[in-house]
């Protein structure tokens, strides 16, 4: 196998930490664009990058507390919120950024008309 490959697949925590990271500096980033300008697009810009950066969290530490004896603490229900949330956080995330993304580029063109 590659040694690069395996240094990625062994080691995935050090890319979810840069992914955590990316993201929070995206949210950063978001929020100074709404304070800066007063657009709606930078909050929700924001807003899906706490989203995604919740998704992610959870997707890394899921593995482990998510064992027998807790899942058969939370029941049903719980298990099925633990496995619909995230890829909810996801998609609403995602939803989120592009959503902002279109609303900051409208704002932006009504202004310099």
């Amino acid at each position: 196998m590659n040694l690069l490959l395996e240094v990625a697949i062994k080691n995935g925590a050090l890319f979810d930490a840069i992914g955590v990271i990316g993201l929070g500096l995206f949210g950063v980033a978001a929020v100074r664009l709404s304070k800066r300008y007063q657009s709606w697009g930078g909050t929700m810009m924001a807003i899906g990058s706490i989203a995604l950066i919740l998704a992610r969290i959870y997707y890394v530490l899921a593995p482990h507390f998510m064992t027998f004896d807790f899942q058969a603490s939370i029941g049903r229900v719980g298990i099925t919120l633990a496995e619909g949330v995230p890829p909810l956080l996801l998609t609403f995330g995602l939803a989120g950024i592009v959503l902002g993304l279109w609303g900051h580029e409208r704002w932006l063109s009504d202004e310099s008309r």
